[in-house]
């Protein structure tokens, strides 16, 4: 007496019938998984008239009927409000998490100077394509 097949064993034979029949396979794991997919790949395999895979779709349709369904986690938590996502840093609080929509705010030296106006400007080097442009 042979021993009962399994969901898995199904799906894979499903696979390798498929594969034959009309050259297309299927993903086993979502069949398992996804019962939306599962249903589309039983609909196909019914439509196979005359073949192994009318059987197996009823006997996959009929472990999975059997199968206790999963326990509740328990409560959900809420979802999270839209918006912007908080930040693990002061200066990108106002940021979308793209980066910084503007640039921060440098600190002000002990005698109350900005750094950033104490420095002279940086010169640009000229390069060969320059001379091409009209400036």
């Amino acid at each position: 007496m042979s021993s009962p097949l399994s969901r898995l064993q199904i799906a894979q034979r499903i696979h390798d019938l498929l594969l034959g029949e009309i050259g297309h396979g299927i993903q086993i794991e979502r069949l398992l998984g996804d019962a939306r997919y599962a249903r589309d790949v039983l609909l196909v395999c019914d439509a196979c008239v005359g073949s192994e895979l009318m059987a197996l779709a009823a006997l996959f349709r009929d472990l999975t009927a059997r199968q206790p369904a999963p326990a509740a986690l328990g409560p959900a938590d809420p979802p999270a409000p839209p918006g912007h996502a908080m930040q693990p840093n002061d200066w990108a609080r106002d940021t979308s998490g793209f980066g910084l929509t503007q640039p921060p705010v440098l600190p002000l030296d002990p005698r109350g100077r900005d750094d950033s106006r104490t420095e002279p400007p940086v010169e640009r080097r000229r390069s060969w394509l320059g001379r091409w442009r009209k400036e």
